[in-house]
């Protein structure tokens, strides 16, 4: 028979839109939510055998879930060289396990990582599957897909023509991804290239598309410019990544087309004002200034479309860890530019979730959803900083961390 604990004394952000519920409790069963509702609708198990956890108060909310990372990032840069020998193979996973352990008991619970440069993060993903090691679920792109020197290459397989561009979609999809990335403009933190640049022809855009979705896997694309959202919204992507330069109607098409914006907009803001001895490349710093305005300008248009808005920091480089600090500073970035703070919740829960394709069992604080939960002190819809008071994190019905030593392990 599966375990069951009790939370009691809770305000619950269940995130399907309804208003927070005040003195409410949650029954997980197994690895599922199976009751949710005030102290006076929910019957608790009870008993010597039923762990109970007192909130105190605290907010209960979805575990987070963030759309963009690059777990590699942080590897790759203590490296001697970009060479892949089997020490720098093992130690990227290495490196990666230690991280996330610390990100799930931030109540980060789902990550999609964004390119890694080999395969070996696959076999982590089902190590933290089986109950092997302790991380986030992990939703993943392998490696990028890039033109030959174009953006992000170190964390990419390069491919110039459909052809090429299609056998690089079947080669990562035969390794594991869940989803393809595709590189399809230059960025801030690639040397000798633009943000203005479309670094793929539509054919080959098309073309890795049109594998993915046969073989039941969606695209997203980074792109850094008017031009190349055009073209891969012509190509059928489902997610936009940063957004930069979008106009109106690029907007609606996107609306029209139901593709997600992914905005990260923390990281290109970190990188537009930071000063020349903070370690980021002069290049990068120049690039960022006018992207990062066209970026936020994006996002309001968007906003107001309304486009759907996933939660996606772009973290994983020293200037912006993987990290529930990361995470609130995208978020607080997104309520300045005039996202409701229960939207900007929403968009890194139920909406990152649906997004994924995985609204139907995660995302949300419902009976018969998978048990993902993030209880914190203090009230996140007043001061979203909240978010890193954590009392308990659950993932997939495992309490994972818990603040005081007296609560069920």
């Amino acid at each position: 028979m599966d375990r069951s604990i009790v939370i009691r004394h809770c305000r619950i952000i269940d995130a399907t839109g309804r208003s927070p519920i005040d003195d409410g409790v949650v029954v997980v069963r197994g690895e599922k939510i199976a009751a949710v509702g005030g102290v006076s609708e929910v019957a608790c198990p009870e008993g010597p055998d039923v762990p109970a956890i007192d909130a105190g108060g605290g907010t209960l909310l979805p575990g987070l879930i963030d759309m963009h990372v690059h777990l590699a990032l942080s590897c790759l840069e203590r490296r001697a060289s970009l060479s892949l020998t089997a020490r720098h193979l093992a130690d990227d996973v290495l490196c990666t396990l230690v991280l996330l352990r610390r990100v799930v008991r931030e109540g980060i619970t789902t990550l999609r990582d964004c390119g890694y440069p080999h395969h070996g993060i696959f076999a982590l993903r089902e190590a933290i599957k089986a109950g092997d090691f302790m991380g986030p679920r992990l939703i993943l792109c392998g490696r990028a897909i890039c033109t030959t020197g174009g953006h992000g290459d170190s964390i990419s397989v390069q491919a110039d023509g459909p052809d090429a561009v299609r056998a690089a979609v079947r080669g990562e999809i035969r390794a594991g991804a869940d989803w393809i990335k595709l590189m399809a403009t230059g960025g801030t933190a690639t040397p000798g290239e633009r943000t203005l640049d479309v670094q793929f022809t539509p054919e080959e855009m098309t073309a890795a598309v049109d594998e993915a979705t046969r073989r039941g896997k969606k695209v997203c694309a980074h792109c850094s410019c008017l031009a190349g959202a055009r073209a891969v919204l012509e190509a059928g992507v489902h997610t936009i990544e940063h957004g930069i330069d979008l106009n109106d109607e690029t907007v609606a098409f996107m609306r029209e087309r139901g593709v997600a914006l992914i905005p990260t907009l923390a990281c290109t803001r970190i990188e537009a004002e930071a000063g020349p001895d903070s370690g980021i490349a002069e290049f990068t710093r120049v690039r960022a200034k006018p992207a990062a305005d066209s970026q936020a300008q994006s996002f309001q248009r968007a906003l107001s479309a309304p486009v759907t808005i996933a939660t996606g920091t772009d973290a994983g480089l020293f200037y912006l860890p993987i990290a529930i600090a990361s995470l609130i500073r995208e978020l607080q970035m997104m309520v300045s530019l005039g996202m409701s703070p229960m939207k900007a919740l929403e968009a890194t829960t139920r909406v990152s979730a649906e997004v994924l394709g995985l609204g139907h069992e995660l995302g949300t604080v419902e009976a018969g959803k998978i048990a993902d939960l993030l209880l914190v002190n203090g009230d996140p819809l007043a001061n979203l900083n909240a978010l890193a008071q954590v009392q308990a994190v659950f993932k997939s019905g495992n309490l994972v961390y818990a603040q005081t030593p007296h609560q069920p392990h």
